[in-house]
């Protein structure tokens, strides 16, 4: 029998492994239709309310886009659907459709979200492989600071106890910025599994950028169109992940450092130049990645 702290350690490496491969594969093609080749030169227009659409990591010594990750909003603003496009066979890799109702935003018959009274994620229902109904049901919890940002994270396994979270996340904000996230197993001797620590140009304010969660791998796909709170104030440098064993040492150690920024004149990022390793919870392989906005 594999010991309980072990186990977790193997789900959660699965977790970080599995997403670096889905980024992988997700972004191995040239987009077509919202591609920023077509984009070239557009940045957002002055004011105060854009809202990211599409991120396209680039080749940085061929300028080709290595695909497109699209969001479509509504009439109301709010996301219709969210779409990966392959220019190479001219299909969709990767579609999913919102569909709102009352505090629930539904994805598909297996995922969904509820939503508090201020429209933040308050759960999210999935499946360890949504195309599979067998699969394992999990299950996330997501709570805020009275200032509005997100502060403790819970994970559940339907399985071992779909009352009790398996693992616990803390967040630690200084100066409105995400600074450190930590998970620790929910019940037990609550041993250590995952610390991030995240450091920022403090003199650098950004606009509507994306949440920097590290970890949350499982809102990876719709980080552009779900509410988990206030945003990081300042420009992100840089993001080390550690992840640790039974006994609690230090596994494997994950760095990333973001750099070369370019803004629109009102201070939204349109470019960012990452090297290092991949980020579960951020859309951004290494290399450079371009944005673009919607602006009402």
């Amino acid at each position: 029998m594999i010991p309980a702290q072990s186990k977790i350690l193997v789900i959660q490496m699965s977790k970080f492994i599995f997403h670096i491969l889905i980024v992988s594969v997700l972004f191995a093609s040239c987009s077509k239709e919202y591609s920023q080749e077509r984009m070239t030169g557009v940045n957002p227009p002055l004011g105060n309310d854009c809202s990211m659409t599409t991120v396209t990591p680039f080749d940085s010594a061929s300028g080709r886009g290595f695909g497109s990750f699209h969001v479509t909003f509504g009439a109301d603003d709010r996301t219709q659907k969210v779409e990966l496009y392959d220019s190479a066979s001219g299909t969709v890799d990767y579609y999913a459709t919102f569909t709102y109702i009352n505090d629930t935003i539904r994805i598909s018959a297996n995922e969904f979200f509820v939503l508090d009274a201020s429209r933040r994620i308050s759960e999210y229902h999935t499946l360890e492989n949504p195309s599979d109904s067998n699969s394992e049901h999990y299950k996330y919890t997501y709570e805020y600071a009275p200032s509005g940002q997100l502060y403790h994270k819970y994970w559940f396994l339907a399985s071992r106890n779909p009352d009790e979270p398996l693992f616990a996340y803390n967040y630690e904000w200084v100066n409105d910025n995400l600074v450190r996230v930590e998970a620790r197993e929910a019940g037990g001797d609550k041993r250590i599994v995952l610390q991030a620590e995240l450091s920022y140009a403090i003199d650098k304010t950004v606009k509507n950028y994306l949440y920097c969660f590290p970890e949350a791998d499982e809102l990876a796909p719709y980080i552009l169109s779900v509410n988990v709170g206030k945003k990081s104030r300042n420009l992100l440098q840089k993001i080390v992940v550690k992840l640790y064993d039974a006994g609690g040492n230090e596994l494997d150690t994950y760095n990333t450092e973001y750099k070369d920024y370019k803004f629109s004149s009102d201070d939204y990022i349109t470019e960012v130049y990452a090297s290092g390793d991949i980020v579960d919870g951020l859309p951004i392989v290494t290399g450079l990645t371009k944005f673009s906005y919607y602006c009402k």
